[in-house]
């Protein structure tokens, strides 16, 4: 193929442009970094796409290809050998070549197409790769597929921090917001949706945005970067948001250790064992090389050993292969019917689906592949259980039909914010009795999922931008439960430090907006109290620190109250101190401390704690010079008015590159500090003047 770029300004292409005869694949540039593709057949579209996301994210996309390998300390170093081990150990790279082999011949071209488009990038782009990631080169569908593999079921389902956690150990929490609002809620009457996953702003979770266009696809959004097809998409008749969901699709197996294998129903048994060779690049350049062994149960993989224990993993859906194919087939979808026809068969093993389309229809579905376990409730199976007997052993996995779900509920909305089925509408449809004990955890509500309810049912005759203001909502409802308590037993002591910072929290407008006085003393307070900023999340567990819990009968006013008032002051004390020394001010401005940093910029920050009710939300990581950055949080939105036309609004908050020297890196992070979105557009002569590049293949 032959490339050929013109650039133009943007008043020139909307005249230019339309006026000639489209090539056989063009990639039209908007001044957002958005490639615009349209191809004759989808070949050259998956073509296209490999490219467009190579020209955007190349060095990153060639390290995660590397990654999947198990190659990272051959390519890079030591520091990527854990990965490798992790990777290998989960034999991520031959299960992916293995489903490669099942494929049918067109979707063995599709990847392979894809792949194409990147290495053909790489190749004529050399100095925009460099040395350091062109050794990966050239890359195959396979690798393209092993890198959906393992960020799908080795990172967000059962990643090293999720084993770290069943053992006690460490693990993080990702989150996001999804909303479908039907036409009894809408001033139009037209069905609404909001698609906004919050989640670390680099690596892996990455997302790319995109607009694809072939015979019979008009679709957008996004793709976890690396992906061939997009993993959240709409269309103009129908579209879906996921959001990871309370789903227990690994599990641990603790092992007995008995001779040279481990102890099974009362016999020993041997070990599955083979060897393989890690080399790692040294400093200077040369090749050090590692035995690995890797030792298999009847459950799967020994990740883990401890004294005379053993710790196998067992994963859901390592025996599935369609993942892909079933997100072509998702964004493609024009209504209800279309789309549980893609989905039922259930080849994406995890994830909530929340989906709306033109007809009227709302639909939420916990998607999952849930194993039909021998015995035990959601408690059992969240730490470690016993495996050395085959009762605790799992084979067979749940239909479609046994899976929570909601269609056109009565109240017009549905939502989702990471929360276990059961409140996906308030009052609930589904609810845990319903189902089998260890399908998902019993009810609860974290603050963030009060306050989404709590907007929705107060909302109606939503517009595009009530839609818009309720998105960007960065109301603190922990405040609520608590700080009236904490101002009064700060004012009885008498105490002018407490008294002086009881007042600045009185005044406290309850938002976590870069304007807001006294936030960042009542997030020092929170974290103090609930024993450090890597506990937020007990919160969402309605704790023993609230005098009152939480009652599925007064929903919206429990759990509140402090329990232990002695500990409050102290936390109340030791924030406020700490507040002063840093920062000089009690009252200082939350976007003076919190900053959205990225490509160069430094930007006063808004949005706050999902644990503690923010909405819009945004989890804050500690910097260099004692500042706070997003450490994940609000990473793409798009709203979506599924009229005639279709009407979008929406924003990938650290731009739509990661390349060096890329004109798109960050370009809309101003717009994220400005709390608005951006029009997007799925027609063609409408996107004229927004493009300022355009790729032709020929």
């Amino acid at each position: 193929m032959r490339t050929i770029y013109l650039a133009f300004c943007m008043l020139l292409m909307g005249k230019f442009l339309f006026a000639q005869d489209t090539a056989d694949v063009e990639i039209l540039w908007d001044k957002w970094g958005i490639p615009h593709i349209y191809a004759q057949d989808h070949n050259r579209l998956f073509y296209a796409y490999g490219w467009a996301q190579a020209q955007n994210h190349g060095k990153l996309i060639l390290e995660l290809y590397g990654q999947a390998r198990g190659r990272g300390a051959e390519y890079w170093g030591e520091e990527y050998l854990e990965a490798d081990k992790w990777v290998l150990t989960n034999e991520v790279y031959e299960r992916s070549a293995n489903w490669f082999s099942g494929f049918d011949s067109e979707w063995q071209e599709y990847l392979n197409d894809f792949a194409a488009g990147i290495n053909d990038y790489a190749t004529q782009n050399p100095d925009q790769i460099g040395d350091k990631f062109r050794q990966v080169l050239p890359i195959s569908g396979i690798d393209v597929l092993a890198h959906c593999h393992r960020v799908t079921h080795f990172a967000f389902l059962a990643s090293p921090a999720r084993v770290n956690a069943a053992l006690a150990l460490s693990g993080d929490d990702l989150g996001s917001n999804a909303w479908a609002i039907g036409p009894s809620k809408s001033a139009s009457g037209n069905t609404f949706l909001l698609t906004n996953p919050h989640l670390p702003w680099t690596g892996y979770f990455t997302y790319f945005e995109a607009h694809l266009n072939s015979p019979q696809t008009n679709a957008y959004g996004i793709s976890r970067i690396g992906f061939p097809v997009l993993t959240m998409a709409f269309n103009p008749d129908a579209g879906y948001a996921q959001t990871v969901n309370t789903h227990d699709g690994q599990d641990l197996y603790a092992l007995s250790l008995h001779g040279a294998g481990y102890l099974w129903d009362g016999e020993e048994r041997a070990f599955e064992t083979h060897s393989t060779f890690i080399k790692i690049k040294r400093e200077d350049g040369e090749m050090d090389s590692i035995s690995f062994q890797v030792e298999k149960s009847v459950h799967g993989p020994v990740v883990e050993k401890k004294g005379n224990k053993a710790f196998a993993l067992r994963v859901v859906g390592l025996n599935q292969s369609g993942m892909l194919q079933q997100y072509w087939d998702m964004c493609r979808a024009r209504n209800h019917g279309e789309f549980i026809s893609a989905i039922q068969g259930l080849q994406i093993p995890m994830y909530t689906f929340m989906f709306a389309d033109r007809e009227g229809n709302i639909f939420n579905l916990f998607n999952a592949r849930v194993p039909k376990k021998p015995m035990g409730d959601w408690a059992f199976w969240e730490g470690v259980v016993r495996g050395d007997t085959s009762a605790t052993l799992w084979w067979d996995y749940h239909a479609f039909e046994d899976l929570p779900q909601v269609l056109n509920p009565p109240t017009g909305w549905l939502q989702n914010t990471n929360e276990p089925p059961w409140t996906a509408t308030w009052p609930p449809i589904n609810r845990a009795e319903y189902f089998p004990d260890y399908m998902a955890p019993e009810m609860k509500m974290s603050f963030r999922t009060m306050r989404s309810i709590q907007m929705l049912i107060q909302n109606d005759s939503i517009t595009m931008e009530s839609l818009e203001a309720l998105k960007h909502d960065s109301y603190l409802l922990l405040e609520k439960h608590i700080l009236e308590d904490l101002i009064e037993i700060a004012r009885g002591t008498g105490e002018e430090f407490l008294i002086k910072a009881a007042d600045v929290l009185e005044k406290w407008d309850k938002l976590a907006k870069a304007e807001s006085e006294g936030a960042i003393l009542f997030d020092h307070f929170v974290r103090e109290w609930v024993g450090g900023a890597t506990n937020l999340r007990l919160l969402d567990n309605l704790s023993e620190r609230f005098e009152h819990p939480w009652d599925e009968h007064d929903p919206w006013n429990t759990p509140r109250g402090i329990e232990d008032k002695e500990k409050a002051l102290k936390s109340l004390k030791k924030a406020a101190q700490e507040v002063e020394k840093r920062y000089g001010d009690l009252s200082i401005p939350w976007g003076e401390v919190f900053r959205f940093r990225w490509d160069g910029q430094d930007l006063p920050g808004n949005g706050g704690p999902g644990p503690m009710g923010a909405f819009r939300t945004m989890t804050l990581r500690e910097d260099e010079d004692g500042k706070f950055i997003p450490a994940h949080g609000d990473t793409y939105v798009a709203l979506v008015e599924f009229g005639d036309p279709i009407r979008v609004r929406g924003l990938t908050s650290y731009g739509n590159a990661s390349q060096p020297g890329s004109p798109f890196a960050g370009k809309q992070l101003p717009l994220l500090r400005d709390r608005v979105l951006r029009d997007v557009y799925l027609d063609r002569e409408r996107l004229a003047p927004e493009i300022v590049e355009v790729t032709r293949f020929d």
